[in-house]
């Protein structure tokens, strides 16, 4: 969504000389082309902004907000230059329905009418005198009066909007991340009974997107697994996975929501829907420590396996389950790089 916005933003940038180009024939009486560059410059500042942030990252809410916030502010730089856009306030906020965040609808509303409040007192005067009229005040407290019921239709209008764009994408995801007993086996890892890498995207999809949860994510891989290997064959290795399955079970399947699979040899990948706290996920990771090492310090085959995590938090308004996975397999990949046998939290730069 925030390359869709990435190129409404590039489209704004037109707005401007159209309008300078009405100037040019008196289409827009009081308007100057010195507040035509003024507003350009502003979308255009954002545009490239939102453009180079995207590139780096692409599912990062803040850039949501830079795009939505770069539009309002062009909006009101074109109203304080006498460009008549009264209707155009709620253009960002029915543009935030995109998004399919009622926050971010009802923030960008209180934010748009604001600024319309802000933009008309400072050009009442302006307004006022062209009309023969010397009280701004009057000007003002009559025109905001029309342009408010004008914003509060449109926006109970963007409230059930929005309200009913979440009603479908939750039906839609539901029905697509629900599976059947048929389908149950293709989905299930054949020596740990566990979950397999191809659920995992769907979990994602029914208990973070549609139930509109935060969460963490644990990627957890097994060190010295080759050595377990090659010192008692592979049936010990296999025995060693399926003990650390148990492992995870008994950590974490007090809740329906956790999802735990085995990503692919010795990697396995927990999701943790409302696990939103620093605190909290630090505790998930020591408790799974705890029993990886309580259980294969006791066995006199195992006892050099321990285990090493990278976790991160999706916090993003946008995020999605590749770069959710990206940044715990980014701090897994930091663990094993610093000695193993330890933990990481993804943090940004």
């Amino acid at each position: 969504m925030n390359g869709i916005f990435c190129r409404i933003l590039w489209y704004c940038c037109l707005v401007s000389p159209t309008i300078a180009l009405g100037v040019l024939f008196a289409a827009f009486p009081g308007v100057t082309y010195w507040a035509c560059l003024q507003s350009f410059l502003v979308i255009f500042v954002f545009a490239i902004g939102h453009s180079v942030l995207y590139k780096f990252k692409p599912e990062s809410s803040i850039i949501k907000y830079i795009g939505l916030v770069g539009a309002l502010v062009t909006i009101y730089v074109m109203s304080i230059g006498h460009m008549d856009i009264s209707l155009s306030y709620f253009f960002v906020p029915m543009t935030s329905l995109l998004y399919c965040k009622r926050r971010t609808f009802v923030t960008m509303s209180i934010l748009s009418y604001l600024m319309m409040l802000v933009s008309n007192w400072q050009i009442s005067e302006f307004e006022a005198s062209a009309l023969a009229n010397p009280d701004a005040v009057e000007w003002f407290v009559t025109h905001i009066d029309g342009m408010t019921i004008e914003f509060v239709v449109m926006f109970v209008s963007g409230f059930f909007i929005n309200k009913a764009m979440v009603k479908h994408l939750k039906t839609m995801y539901s029905n697509e991340v629900n599976i059947n007993k048929s389908e149950h086996s293709a989905y299930t890892d054949q020596l740990t009974g566990l979950w397999n890498r191809r659920y995992m995207e769907r979990a994602f999809d029914k208990f973070m997107v549609v139930q509109h949860n935060s969460g963490a994510m644990l990627v957890v891989d097994m060190d010295h697994m080759k050595v377990v290997n090659d010192s008692y064959g592979h049936l010990e290795g296999d025995r060693a996975i399926k003990l650390f399955a148990n492992i995870l079970q008994k950590t974490f399947d007090k809740s329906e929501s956790v999802t735990i699979c085995r990503f692919g040899g010795d990697e396995f990948v927990v999701l943790l829907p409302n696990v939103k706290s620093m605190a909290d996920l630090t505790l998930c990771i020591s408790h799974l420590i705890s029993n990886s090492d309580e259980t294969f310090c006791n066995d006199e085959k195992l006892n050099v396996i321990n285990i090493s995590i990278g976790a991160a938090f999706a916090n993003d308004l946008d995020m999605n389950y590749q770069a959710l996975f990206d940044r715990a397999d980014k701090a897994l990949y930091d663990v094993k790089k610093s000695g193993r046998n330890s933990y990481q939290i993804y943090t940004e730069m």
